[in-house]
């Protein structure tokens, strides 16, 4: 893949009130995808460098919108005053994206589910006529 304008990958880790969480924006050739792992507690220097090394290739990236910067301080200024979550647009819109792929998700296990009760149905009815 070219590295180019349209090509880049952004990690943030940062503490979402519980627990320590990476988001992963990734833009590869114009389109947005977005990502989260959650840590647990405060990731060290050398985690951090390990789960990029070995296990940050491995996360799934869900399509998305757009990217929207996150400005921690700005939001730091603001919560209190306009009382909002606090929640980035990027985190926001990566909800959004599992939701879809969650649902999509189970409506494909449903029909698959269907077609295997369908071959088994099948399956006994043959055996049926074998045996008569």
């Amino acid at each position: 893949m070219k590295i180019t304008e349209d090509n880049f990958t952004i990690t943030t880790v940062y503490f979402d009130g519980q627990f320590w969480c990476a988001l992963i924006e990734q833009c590869r050739n114009g389109k947005n995808f977005a990502g989260r792992y959650v840590f647990g507690a405060e990731p060290t220097n050398p985690q951090l460098l390990d789960w990029m090394l070995n296990s940050f290739y491995k996360l799934p990236l869900l399509p998305v919108e757009g990217r929207t910067k996150i400005r921690f301080k700005k939001l730091a200024k603001t919560e209190p005053k306009s009382g909002s979550s606090g929640i980035p647009k990027s985190l926001v819109a990566f909800s959004a994206a599992q939701k879809e792929y969650a649902k999509e998700r189970k409506i494909l296990s449903r029909k698959h589910k269907k077609l295997e009760e369908r071959g088994k149905y099948l399956l006994k009815q043959n055996k049926k006529k074998a045996k008569k």
